[in-house]
């Protein structure tokens, strides 16, 4: 992972993915003939987000490797906060990614919290985005 090029082949899955995975869950829908055929993308954008945000969760290599006593204490400080928040930020999107995916096969579920499901998983999945460049950001 220390690699030049995993932060660039990264972030550029950053985009493909969710577009990869309900491409795939659109086809199993169909093929399965099951209801919710249009509540596959935001399903998808959600799921993406918290394996962006459990990434998150890995603090930079030149914080883990001793050379830590060369950094500020306030940059140790951000990268603390951002594996802390994507923690938090997983948690909050697998209760989503639970709640998305039983309300696209459940009226009554639906019915139970009025939610936009394309806006939610969008929202979720820019606030994730955000999360990862600010940690870009931190470990330069």
């Amino acid at each position: 992972m220390q690699s030049k090029g995993f932060d660039a082949t990264a972030r550029q899955l950053i985009v493909g993915l969710p577009l990869f995975m309900g491409a795939i869950e659109y086809v199993l829908r169909v093929a399965l003939k099951q209801p919710g055929k249009d509540d596959f993308f935001p399903i998808s954008l959600v799921a993406s987000s918290v394996s962006l945000n459990l990434a998150l969760t890995i603090l930079p290599g030149d914080h883990r490797d001793g050379s830590s006593r060369w950094i500020s204490s306030a940059r140790i400080g951000r990268a603390v906060l951002i594996a802390n928040m994507g923690i938090f930020a997983s948690l909050i999107g697998l209760l989503l990614w639970i709640y998305l995916l039983v309300a696209s096969f459940s009226e009554e579920v639906r019915a139970i919290l009025s939610m936009h499901p394309l806006r939610d998983a969008s929202a979720y999945y820019i606030f994730s985005i955000l999360l990862n460049e600010w940690k870009a950001w931190t470990s330069r």
